[in-house]
């Protein structure tokens, strides 16, 4: 049955007949960018010799729908809270997923928008360079306060009868680590690539 959708100065109309065969073009160009042309291979664990391998057949209009309504909302819904950074809330989480979004913008579906992101990073940046500012070096007997991430720092120097407010640091590599990367930010809007040709 014929569907019509309608723009400003645009009309586009369209049967399941055109849609099955815009489908199977789109199935066929993507099969054909894989390293072997026509099938997307995917292992199953490392070194198991197990692959499941996608091919046109997997791939019929009937699950057209589907596939790109999950593609839309799975990489969205799969940002949630991580239980492994302390204070991460769904406000922070939102904004990931909004990150997520701005690369897709950008034509950019492949990047990562996890809750591993860079703030997490640059606290544990912030927070090593704290260490080794009071005297604690990540060598010797103090190399195990440097392992994983901030909040298993936190908890080694506790451990180790390392004495600090936990919220007030928490808050303050968390403030050092945002300077950080909104000063990496500005320097990276000011950079000119004009005359760096590729």
């Amino acid at each position: 049955m014929p569907n019509s959708a309608k723009g400003d100065d645009l009309t586009i109309a369209t049967t399941e007949a055109e849609l099955v065969a815009a489908w199977e073009t789109l199935v066929t160009w993507l099969l054909d960018k894989q390293p072997k042309p026509g099938t997307i291979s995917i292992p199953s664990g490392k070194d198991s010799g197990l692959w499941v391998r996608v091919t046109k057949d997997c791939l019929p209009f009937g699950v057209a729908f589907d596939v790109l309504e999950a593609g839309v909302r799975k990489p969205l819904s799969d940002i949630s809270l991580d239980k492994k950074v302390e204070g991460d809330t769904w406000q922070l989480v939102h904004d990931r997923r909004l990150k997520r979004l701005a690369n897709w913008k950008e034509g950019n579906f492949s990047v990562r928008g996890g809750s591993k992101d860079e703030l997490a990073s640059q606290m544990k940046i912030e927070f090593t360079e704290m260490l080794k500012l009071a005297g604690i070096r990540p060598d010797g007997k103090h190399k195990d306060l440097f392992k994983g991430t901030v909040v298993q720092m936190f908890d080694a120097c506790e451990a180790a009868g390392i004495k600090f407010n936990r919220d007030e640091k928490l808050a303050e590599v968390r403030t050092a680590a945002q300077a950080k990367l909104a000063a990496r930010g500005e320097a990276k809007a000011e950079l000119d690539l004009t005359s760096i040709k590729l």
